[in-house]
Protein backbone atom coordinates (compact mmCIF):
# COMPACT_ATOMS: atom_id res chain seq x y z
CA UNK A 1 0.00 0.00 0.00
CA UNK A 2 1.54 3.29 -1.13
CA UNK A 3 0.22 6.55 0.30
CA UNK A 4 0.62 10.07 -1.07
CA UNK A 5 0.52 12.98 1.40
CA UNK A 6 -0.20 16.17 -0.52
CA UNK A 7 0.68 19.74 0.57
CA UNK A 8 2.82 18.15 3.25
CA UNK A 9 4.90 21.25 4.00
CA UNK A 10 6.80 20.83 7.27
CA UNK A 11 4.85 17.96 8.80
CA UNK A 12 7.63 15.42 8.92
CA UNK A 13 6.30 13.89 12.11
CA UNK A 14 3.11 12.83 10.31
CA UNK A 15 5.17 11.11 7.63
CA UNK A 16 6.95 9.16 10.37
CA UNK A 17 3.58 8.10 11.83
CA UNK A 18 2.44 6.70 8.48
CA UNK A 19 5.73 4.92 7.87
CA UNK A 20 5.50 3.33 11.30
CA UNK A 21 1.90 2.22 10.64
CA UNK A 22 2.82 0.64 7.29
CA UNK A 23 5.71 -1.28 8.86
CA UNK A 24 7.48 -1.68 5.56
CA UNK A 25 4.43 -2.92 3.65
CA UNK A 26 4.31 0.20 1.48
CA UNK A 27 5.81 3.59 0.77
CA UNK A 28 4.90 7.06 2.00
CA UNK A 29 5.17 9.61 -0.80
CA UNK A 30 5.09 13.33 -0.03
CA UNK A 31 4.18 16.18 -2.33
CA UNK A 32 4.47 19.94 -2.08
CA UNK A 33 4.67 22.89 -4.46
CA UNK A 34 8.25 23.83 -3.55
CA UNK A 35 11.39 21.67 -3.56
CA UNK A 36 12.52 23.41 -0.35
CA UNK A 37 9.88 21.63 1.75
CA UNK A 38 11.41 20.11 4.92
CA UNK A 39 9.02 17.16 4.65
CA UNK A 40 10.93 15.91 1.60
CA UNK A 41 13.62 14.61 3.96
CA UNK A 42 11.13 12.24 5.63
CA UNK A 43 9.20 10.59 2.80
CA UNK A 44 10.23 7.43 1.00
CA UNK A 45 9.75 9.42 -2.21
CA UNK A 46 8.95 13.07 -2.85
CA UNK A 47 7.54 15.11 -5.71
CA UNK A 48 7.15 18.81 -6.49
CA UNK A 49 3.55 19.40 -7.55
CA UNK A 50 1.84 22.28 -9.34
CA UNK A 51 0.06 24.81 -7.14
CA UNK A 52 -3.34 23.70 -5.86
CA UNK A 53 -5.25 26.04 -8.18
CA UNK A 54 -3.13 25.27 -11.22
CA UNK A 55 -5.20 23.62 -13.97
CA UNK A 56 -2.69 20.76 -14.13
CA UNK A 57 -2.78 20.03 -10.38
CA UNK A 58 -5.36 17.22 -10.47
CA UNK A 59 -4.11 15.69 -13.77
CA UNK A 60 -0.58 15.75 -12.36
CA UNK A 61 -1.66 13.91 -9.19
CA UNK A 62 -3.53 11.31 -11.27
CA UNK A 63 -0.48 10.62 -13.40
CA UNK A 64 1.76 10.40 -10.34
CA UNK A 65 -0.60 7.96 -8.63
CA UNK A 66 -0.74 5.69 -11.67
CA UNK A 67 3.03 5.74 -12.14
CA UNK A 68 3.76 4.98 -8.48
CA UNK A 69 0.93 2.59 -7.58
CA UNK A 70 -0.57 5.01 -5.05
CA UNK A 71 -3.70 3.60 -3.42
CA UNK A 72 -4.60 6.45 -1.05
CA UNK A 73 -4.21 10.24 -0.94
CA UNK A 74 -4.35 12.31 2.23
CA UNK A 75 -3.96 16.07 2.20
CA UNK A 76 -2.25 17.89 5.06
CA UNK A 77 -3.48 21.36 4.11
CA UNK A 78 -7.02 22.73 4.50
CA UNK A 79 -7.06 24.60 1.19
CA UNK A 80 -6.24 21.38 -0.65
CA UNK A 81 -9.26 19.53 0.71
CA UNK A 82 -12.01 21.08 -1.40
CA UNK A 83 -10.07 20.63 -4.62
CA UNK A 84 -9.42 16.95 -3.91
CA UNK A 85 -12.97 16.37 -2.73
CA UNK A 86 -14.41 17.63 -6.02
CA UNK A 87 -12.37 15.04 -7.90
CA UNK A 88 -12.32 12.07 -5.52
CA UNK A 89 -14.71 10.04 -7.71
CA UNK A 90 -12.30 10.43 -10.63
CA UNK A 91 -9.48 9.08 -8.47
CA UNK A 92 -11.70 6.24 -7.23
CA UNK A 93 -12.24 5.08 -10.82
CA UNK A 94 -8.46 4.70 -11.05
CA UNK A 95 -8.32 2.67 -7.84
CA UNK A 96 -7.11 5.57 -5.68
CA UNK A 97 -8.97 6.44 -2.47
CA UNK A 98 -8.90 10.12 -1.56
CA UNK A 99 -9.48 10.27 2.18
CA UNK A 100 -11.53 13.45 2.39
CA UNK A 101 -15.07 14.55 3.24
CA UNK A 102 -17.62 15.46 0.60
CA UNK A 103 -17.26 18.91 -1.02
CA UNK A 104 -20.43 20.20 0.68
CA UNK A 105 -19.03 19.37 4.12
CA UNK A 106 -15.67 20.98 3.42
CA UNK A 107 -17.35 24.09 2.04
CA UNK A 108 -19.19 24.61 5.34
CA UNK A 109 -16.11 23.90 7.44
CA UNK A 110 -13.78 26.21 5.48
CA UNK A 111 -16.26 29.10 5.32
CA UNK A 112 -16.77 30.53 8.81
CA UNK A 113 -19.90 32.40 7.73
CA UNK A 114 -21.48 29.18 6.45
CA UNK A 115 -20.35 27.47 9.67
CA UNK A 116 -22.26 30.11 11.66
CA UNK A 117 -25.38 29.68 9.51
CA UNK A 118 -25.13 25.88 9.83
CA UNK A 119 -24.92 26.10 13.63
CA UNK A 120 -27.82 28.55 13.74
CA UNK A 121 -30.00 26.29 11.58
CA UNK A 122 -29.10 23.24 13.68
CA UNK A 123 -29.96 25.02 16.92
CA UNK A 124 -26.35 25.04 18.14
CA UNK A 125 -24.97 27.93 20.15
CA UNK A 126 -22.46 30.05 18.23
CA UNK A 127 -20.89 33.50 18.63
CA UNK A 128 -22.88 36.31 17.02
CA UNK A 129 -21.32 36.74 13.59
CA UNK A 130 -21.56 39.41 10.90
CA UNK A 131 -19.98 39.47 7.45
CA UNK A 132 -20.26 43.23 6.83
CA UNK A 133 -18.74 46.05 8.88
CA UNK A 134 -21.95 48.11 8.72
CA UNK A 135 -23.96 45.18 10.10
CA UNK A 136 -21.56 44.75 13.01
CA UNK A 137 -21.66 48.49 13.76
CA UNK A 138 -25.46 48.49 13.62
CA UNK A 139 -25.55 45.57 16.06
CA UNK A 140 -23.24 47.47 18.41
CA UNK A 141 -25.43 50.58 18.20
CA UNK A 142 -28.50 48.47 18.95
CA UNK A 143 -26.85 46.88 21.98
CA UNK A 144 -26.83 43.43 20.37
CA UNK A 145 -23.04 43.19 20.17
CA UNK A 146 -20.46 44.41 22.69
CA UNK A 147 -16.77 45.18 22.50
CA UNK A 148 -14.31 43.61 22.22
CA UNK A 149 -15.18 42.38 18.72
CA UNK A 150 -13.11 39.69 17.02
CA UNK A 151 -12.15 40.40 13.40
CA UNK A 152 -10.94 37.52 11.24
CA UNK A 153 -10.88 36.16 7.68
CA UNK A 154 -14.09 34.46 6.56
CA UNK A 155 -11.99 31.75 4.92
CA UNK A 156 -9.23 31.63 7.52
CA UNK A 157 -6.87 29.18 9.13
CA UNK A 158 -3.64 29.12 11.12
CA UNK A 159 -4.68 32.20 13.14
CA UNK A 160 -3.74 34.43 10.19
CA UNK A 161 -5.02 38.03 10.48
CA UNK A 162 -7.09 37.58 13.65
CA UNK A 163 -7.49 40.77 15.70
CA UNK A 164 -9.51 42.16 18.58
CA UNK A 165 -11.13 45.61 18.39
CA UNK A 166 -11.87 47.49 21.62
CA UNK A 167 -13.72 50.43 20.06
CA UNK A 168 -15.18 51.71 16.78
CA UNK A 169 -11.96 53.31 15.59
CA UNK A 170 -10.07 50.04 16.02
CA UNK A 171 -12.95 48.15 14.42
CA UNK A 172 -12.76 50.16 11.22
CA UNK A 173 -8.95 50.26 11.05
CA UNK A 174 -8.52 46.55 11.78
CA UNK A 175 -11.20 45.59 9.24
CA UNK A 176 -9.04 47.16 6.53
CA UNK A 177 -5.90 45.56 7.97
CA UNK A 178 -7.42 42.08 7.99
CA UNK A 179 -8.53 42.39 4.37
CA UNK A 180 -5.09 43.62 3.34
CA UNK A 181 -3.36 40.72 5.12
CA UNK A 182 -5.78 38.22 3.57
CA UNK A 183 -4.73 39.20 0.06
CA UNK A 184 -1.07 39.08 1.03
CA UNK A 185 -1.39 35.44 2.10
CA UNK A 186 -2.58 32.12 0.67
CA UNK A 187 -6.05 32.97 2.02
CA UNK A 188 -6.52 35.16 -1.05
CA UNK A 189 -7.69 32.26 -3.21
CA UNK A 190 -10.87 31.44 -1.26
CA UNK A 191 -11.43 35.08 -0.32
CA UNK A 192 -11.48 36.04 -3.99
CA UNK A 193 -14.80 34.15 -4.23
CA UNK A 194 -16.44 37.14 -2.55
CA UNK A 195 -14.07 40.01 -1.77
CA UNK A 196 -16.87 42.22 -0.47
CA UNK A 197 -17.63 39.87 2.44
CA UNK A 198 -14.33 38.11 3.10
CA UNK A 199 -13.91 39.58 6.62
CA UNK A 200 -15.98 38.48 9.63
CA UNK A 201 -16.91 40.37 12.79
CA UNK A 202 -17.64 38.12 15.72
CA UNK A 203 -18.70 38.24 19.33
CA UNK A 204 -15.86 37.37 21.71
CA UNK A 205 -16.64 34.33 23.82
CA UNK A 206 -15.19 34.06 27.31
CA UNK A 207 -14.52 30.71 28.93
CA UNK A 208 -12.45 27.56 28.76
CA UNK A 209 -11.31 26.56 25.27
CA UNK A 210 -11.46 22.94 24.12
CA UNK A 211 -10.41 21.18 20.95
CA UNK A 212 -12.27 18.15 19.58
CA UNK A 213 -10.78 15.52 17.29
CA UNK A 214 -13.58 13.52 15.66
CA UNK A 215 -12.57 10.11 14.30
CA UNK A 216 -14.77 8.25 11.81
CA UNK A 217 -14.39 5.47 9.30
CA UNK A 218 -14.16 5.93 5.54
CA UNK A 219 -17.96 5.71 5.27
CA UNK A 220 -18.59 8.64 7.61
CA UNK A 221 -19.60 6.55 10.63
CA UNK A 222 -18.54 8.09 13.94
CA UNK A 223 -15.98 6.06 15.89
CA UNK A 224 -14.52 8.31 18.57
CA UNK A 225 -14.26 11.90 19.77
CA UNK A 226 -11.17 13.04 21.67
CA UNK A 227 -11.68 16.20 23.75
CA UNK A 228 -8.62 18.26 24.62
CA UNK A 229 -8.54 21.03 27.21
CA UNK A 230 -6.34 23.91 26.09
CA UNK A 231 -4.22 25.18 28.96
CA UNK A 232 -2.64 28.65 29.22
CA UNK A 233 1.11 28.87 28.77
CA UNK A 234 3.93 31.38 29.06
CA UNK A 235 4.25 34.06 26.34
CA UNK A 236 6.12 32.81 23.28
CA UNK A 237 5.39 29.16 24.01
CA UNK A 238 2.89 26.88 22.29
CA UNK A 239 -0.47 26.10 23.85
CA UNK A 240 -0.42 23.06 26.10
CA UNK A 241 -3.06 20.43 25.42
CA UNK A 242 -4.40 17.95 27.92
CA UNK A 243 -6.56 15.03 26.77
Amino acid sequence: MNILLTSAGRRGYLVEYFKEALQGTGEVHVGNSTPLSPVFYYGDKSVVTPLIYDEDYIPFLKRYCMENNITAIISLFDIDLYMLAKHKEEFAREGVTVIVSDPEVIEVCNDKWKTFLFCEKAGLKAPKTYCRLEDAEAAIDAGELDYPVMIKPRWGMGSIAVYQAENREELEVLAKKVKREIFQSYLKYESALDEEVCVLFQEKIKGQEYGLDVVHDLRGNHCLTVVRKKLPCAPGRQTVLRC
